[in-house]
């Protein structure tokens, strides 16, 4: 018998639930429609409901993850919009992406334009006490995402580096739960270095293409080379289909390629999607299904490290 308390045991008692949730779509949704009869959520939505919960997973302290490309035009904006989008609406709290390109990103664009404010000028404002004054400086997307712009380059006084970074992530993360930085296409500069330095998880996003997954690679190859192989193991691989029609490289071989450096279910296969082709602002409710599961799929994966100790 013991000494052992009788409720304590009762945390190790599974509970299930009274209720049976009806299906939201399907054959399953019409027949509880006109019958009544519930047969329960289908495996695809269980499945969904799934990737929310690993996606609210709580995440310690301000969380910042790093999308990463060598390559321009594949897609890293677009990745970096729609990811912290899909966030954002199903975590419920405050998440900003900030643009580190430093030639002048449109992630503002991207995500629809509110503010012409730039991070210069966040930087230089020395009264900022409350998220509201944060917020100031920010736009806001239909997703409740938020973005913190760069300069425009023709008009930058001097390229964003890691000062620039190490400051602006000293400001926002006592206001925000999740920052994303947009990199620009390159690993060696100041920017880029100071993103690394504090990020505790990364997206490297590549076209569908033999030049993008050598891209990818070399990516890979220099974060292990350059004592950051704790971070590529909290890396996702995204492979992005940037044009329509098959690729000229059989995408299936590649994916298990990459899942040999990154842990499995972190190489992400986007198709191409017609509204993220369009090059507006971009919209959860207008990307097609299919893309739309995938960053949802992407940002399961990395909240999956938000309880992790092992953070920089």
């Amino acid at each position: 018998m013991g000494n052992h308390r009788a409720i304590d045991a009762l945390s190790h008692v599974g509970v299930r639930s009274a209720v049976k949730m009806p299906s939201q779509r399907g054959w399953r949704h019409w027949i509880y429609l006109l019958t009544r009869i519930n047969l329960g959520l289908s495996p695809d939505e269980l499945y969904e409901m799934d990737l929310h919960t690993r996606i609210r997973r709580n995440a310690r302290d301000s969380y910042q993850i790093g999308v990463f490309g060598l390559k321009g035009g594949v897609g890293k904006t677009a990745v970096t919009v729609a990811l912290g989008s899909a966030l954002s609406t199903i975590r419920g709290d405050r998440i900003l992406a900030i643009d580190a390109d430093p030639d002048g990103g449109n992630l503002a664009d991207r995500a629809g334009r509110q503010s012409a404010a730039t991070i210069s000028d966040l930087l230089s404002d020395k009264e900022l006490h409350r998220y509201n004054d944060i917020r100031a400086y920010t736009s806001m997307n239909g997703a409740n995402l938020e973005v913190l712009s760069s300069e425009e380059y023709s008009a930058a006084r001097r390229e964003f580096n890691d000062e620039d970074w190490r400051a602006a992530t000293e400001i926002v993360s006592r206001y925000y739960n999740l920052v994303l930085a947009d990199c620009g296409a390159g690993l060696f500069q100041p920017g880029a270095r100071g993103v690394l330095s504090t990020v505790s998880g990364l997206v490297i996003v590549a076209s569908a293409s033999i030049d993008g997954a050598r891209q990818a690679a070399i990516t890979m190859d220099w974060l292990r080379q350059n004592g950051y192989q704790d971070l590529l193991g909290r890396s996702c691989v995204v492979i992005n289909h940037v044009v329509p029609g098959k690729p000229n490289i059989d995408v299936d071989d590649l994916v298990q390629q990459f899942e040999r450096h990154v842990a499995p279910g972190r190489v992400i296969v986007l198709p191409w999607d017609k509204h993220i082709a369009a090059g507006t602002e971009i919209r959860l409710d207008l990307l097609g299904k299919a893309f739309g599961r995938r960053i949802v799929e992407l940002a399961a994966a990395l909240s999956d490290d938000f309880d992790r100790l092992e953070r920089r």
